[in-house]
């Protein structure tokens, strides 16, 4: 209660000087939201919380993955099992990792083959990447399964004028290695984005020192990352638009168990992303369809074969193909200035096949999904929205689920209030309706997972822009969650939960050469029938960075993440712990020798703290990067 009333007094206190009202910044505040309409969006029309981080924002803090991006996002919590290429789960307010959709430029990543449909980040590096949005809150109204904490949209930049392009490479003091390239621009009707990154990393092992024997084995666990994107349009007349995003993710991870060192443990990787889009602008811009078709495969292999350490591995030879079909029609069509209608249909096939250690299994399933949102804009202040949707699955049937959302700016003191309500679902994975096994199989009764949620809040300028601030207050209930109960042979919808908190931000920048930003999240999350908290949702959780420009071709940045009052597992016996707090430092600087040539440096967890996210896998030590970056 003492930090809600500190952070309710700083709004306060601020709140009848003038500035602008606007949707939640990270860096500079973005010219549209995409994300939260699925159409380009005024921000200071968005009903929701929406928080976007842009290229430039990333390149100046020199963030090399999704998930190191996504760390700083107010609601959001990721969970890294070790070094670069270790599997990272996200939650967003308190729900589950597998109750956030996650796309790449509208194409769904999510493994059909996977146990629970949960996204793994660890394989995401942004050097292709224009924006990544969050919209946090109940989206299954616009989006269908899976968008119960929120919707996370990675956007590949297109290519824009004379043929221009740019390269980098750096070198981290544990022979981390980071590269990658891209070559992009647009020749007459015709625009184009090609790009390559990779890393390198040695890791060092995960496996905490409590659990090292006297003078036993200790191994390293290299991981590899290639990464191949290309976005390529084409202007087929002055209104219609054809656009085609291609992504290939290949990776190697060698990993460890939870307390123990386990040579032989060996995931692969390789995830195709294919989307071909043609969207138009009709009726002097009153109609605006986008007709998409998406395929996506991702397959995994993983290897783990006896050895001295681990003699009796879960699984030696495993393998997993995820694939989907996805095809979707979407509108926005505007009845007048004040009011828009946007409507759409989505349908989505899904195949999962895993062949473990020579037992095989097989599902597919398919849904269809029928949305419409009326928006509309009164007196230039009120924004009011009001959506449904109804989802068709050919395996559990019908579900239907509405979001309604109000924003009101007041003009005087420049002031944005805005409240919202919604239902959402998650349907069951392949893998849940049809596993196989003695413990824990799949049902082909269950039922999808059920949520609602609501959220209000304030967000405040002042000083003529220079500082904003915000403050949101939000409440989830999750039912019918899938679990195992006893006796442990099939699952079943047995669980419910609830999570509730705020998230506020402040943003300074009182001078042109320096920027501050402020992020800081409390979440209480509870399983309502166990009467325990959830655990890797941290209670407490704020960021702390800035940026100071001394002179035109120089810049300098610092970052302070401290996570506390988190619950996770004990390694050893699995009982509810809660672990010790911890504080990230780290340093950013760059300096552009030529206009187009620039060196850099960074230095990842300064104090060089010892700890453990999740429980059971150490975070990586201290490591400094040194880089150069030329652009043509």
């Amino acid at each position: 209660m003492r930090s809600i009333r500190l952070c309710l007094s700083v709004l306060l206190l601020f709140a009848p000087l003038s500035a602008l009202a606007q949707t939640e910044p990270v860096g500079m505040a973005p010219d549209v939201v995409i994300t939260a309409d699925r159409f380009p969006t005024d921000p200071a029309k968005v009903t929701g919380s929406v928080t976007v981080i842009t290229n430039d924002d990333m390149q100046k803090r020199q963030l090399r993955t999704v998930a190191d991006v996504l760390r700083s996002v107010p609601g959001v919590s990721v969970q890294q099992s070790g070094g670069p290429g270790t599997q990272t789960a996200v939650f967003v307010r308190g729900s589950n990792a597998n109750h956030v959709l996650v796309l790449i430029d509208g194409v769904n990543v999510s493994d059909p083959s996977s146990s629970n449909g949960a996204v793994d980040f660890a394989h995401f590096l942004t050097e292709n990447l224009d924006r990544v949005e969050v919209v946090r809150g109940p989206m299954s109204t616009m989006y269908g399964s899976q968008a119960i904490g929120g919707v996370i949209n990675m956007v590949t930049k297109a290519g824009k004028g004379p043929i221009n392009g740019a390269a980098f490479t750096e070198l981290g003091t544990r022979l981390q290695s980071n590269s990658g390239a891209y070559v992009r621009g647009s020749e007459g009707r015709f625009n184009y984005n090609l790009t390559f990154a990779g890393t390198f990393s040695p890791n060092d092992s995960p496996v905490p020192a409590r659990f090292w024997p006297p003078g036993g084995y200790v191994d390293v666990d290299p991981y590899r990352n290639i990464t191949l994107a290309s976005r390529l349009g084409v202007e087929l007349t002055d209104t219609t638009n054809l656009t085609w995003f291609t992504r290939y993710i290949d990776t190697q991870v060698r990993y460890d168990q939870v307390g123990l060192e386990d040579p032989n443990a060996t995931g692969f990787t390789q995830q195709l992303f294919n989307r071909v889009e043609l969207d138009g602008s009709y009726l002097s811009g009153r109609w605006r369809p986008t007709v998409g078709i998406s395929y996506s495969s991702i397959y995994r292999h993983d290897q783990d074969f006896p050895s001295f350490q681990n003699p009796f591995p879960f699984a030696q030879d495993a393998y997993y193909n995820g694939r989907r079909l996805q095809a979707d029609w979407k509108n926005l069509v505007s009845l007048s200035e004040q009011i828009d209608v946007i409507a759409g249909i989505d349908f989505d096939r899904t195949w999962a096949y895993n062949n473990v250690d020579g037992s095989q299994g097989w599902g597919t399933m398919a849904q269809t999904g029928f949305y419409g949102q009326l928006r509309g804009t009164f007196f230039d202040t009120l924004n009011l929205n009001l959506a449904g949707r109804v989802d068709v699955n050919d395996t559990y049937g019908t579900v239907s689920t509405w979001r309604a959302g109000a924003s009101y700016l007041f003009q005087p003191t420049d002031t944005k209030i805005k409240g919202s309500y919604g239902t959402a679902f998650k349907a069951p994975s392949l893998f849940e309706l049809y596993g196989t096994g003695f413990f824990c199989a799949g049902n082909l009764s269950l039922q999808p997972e059920y949520s609602r949620g609501y959220e209000f809040g304030v967000e405040q300028g002042v000083f003529d822009r220079k500082l904003t601030a915000g403050i949101t207050y939000f409440f989830n209930t999750f039912s019918n969650l899938i679990q195992c109960p006893p006796p442990f042979t099939s699952l079943a919808n047995v669980a419910n939960a609830q999570s509730e908190g705020f998230e506020t931000f402040v943003q300074i920048r009182p001078f042109r050469w320096l920027d501050f930003n402020f992020e800081y999240t409390f979440t209480i999350a509870r399983n309502v029938d166990a009467n325990q908290p959830l655990v890797r949702r941290p209670q407490d959780s704020f960021n702390i960075r800035g940026e100071v420009r001394p002179w035109d071709d120089v810049r300098l940045g610092f970052g302070v993440s401290q996570v506390s009052n988190r619950y996770d597992f004990d390694a050893v016996t699995g009982a509810i712990i809660q672990p010790s707090a911890y504080t990230l430092v780290r340093f950013t600087a760059a300096y552009d020798i030529r206009s187009n040539v620039q060196l850099y440096a960074r230095a990842e967890n300064v104090l060089n703290q010892i700890y453990e996210e999740p429980e059971g896998f150490q975070a990586p030590y201290f490591q400094a990067f040194f880089g150069v970056k030329a652009k043509f």
